[in-house]
């Protein structure tokens, strides 16, 4: 794969930390399903605590593009064990969840490798024949998710999470970018599950988000209009 060395995109980075609060790094689509630890609880809502939501999809871009090759390798993700404190109600159908621990891996599949499958949702997940499918490449990027906070409307079956990712290592991991972002990075997107939508048996929702650097606010919640804004 033809990429620049991580220093070189850490400089690129440098300079446009210099010129602009806020860029995208990378963009995600895909589905989340949060597993029951109650066993008389069907899907989500509600969130008990205890359950633990993990999701796959499909990585749409990568802010700097020298090192990605979508011709050549099939980009995915693969989000797995965020454990819910439990639901708070917030009134008028709107409930909030306070995830803890967590990983989330980005993956590189080469198209021409020997035994590459193209990646399917399936359903009813957690099936290791689907999820597998996500998984089966080079790990490009290993992050460990140090915040996680998701926020649905339970009357339109939307909502926004918001959370804070440090990756540590991966093929594409580089010291240089703990130096560059010692707080981490922001992932931060919307969900739903309404009518419309085309969430697989056995999901709850889509998913469709950023990881991205916010110098100005590292730790502060996202309001509803600044997770919208960033999809405009």
């Amino acid at each position: 794969m033809k990429r620049l060395s991580w220093m070189m995109v850490l400089l690129v980075l440098g300079a446009v930390t210099a010129q602009a609060q806020t860029y995208e790094v990378i963009d995600v689509i895909g589905y989340l399903y949060e597993s029951d630890n109650d066993p008389a609880a069907t899907g989500f809502p509600p969130s008990q605590a205890g359950d633990v939501l993990a999701g796959v999809g499909f990585v749409d871009n990568f802010g700097y593009t020298p090192y990605w090759d979508p011709i050549a390798y099939e980009y995915t993700w693969i989000l797995d064990g965020l454990v819910s404190g439990g639901e708070v109600d917030l009134g008028n159908g709107l409930i909030r969840m306070f995830y803890s621990g967590g990983t989330l891996d980005f993956v590189a599949q080469n198209r021409a490798g020997p035994g590459y499958t193209m990646p399917f949702y399936g359903v009813n997940p957690p099936d290791p024949s689907a999820i597998g499918t996500f998984t089966d490449g080079d790990v490009y990027l290993h992050g460990v998710i140090t915040q996680f906070v998701l926020t649905f409307d339970t009357l339109n079956h939307s909502g926004n999470y918001q959370g804070a990712i440090q990756f540590e290592l991966g093929s594409s991991f580089h010291p240089d970018l703990e130096l560059l972002f010692p707080d981490g990075m922001t992932i931060a997107g919307v969900v739903g599950a309404g009518a419309d939508s085309t969430v697989p048996d056995g999901y709850d929702m889509e998913a469709d988000g950023h990881v991205y650097h916010d110098p100005t606010i590292p730790n502060d919640d996202l309001t509803w209009s600044q997770v919208k804004n960033l999809y405009r």
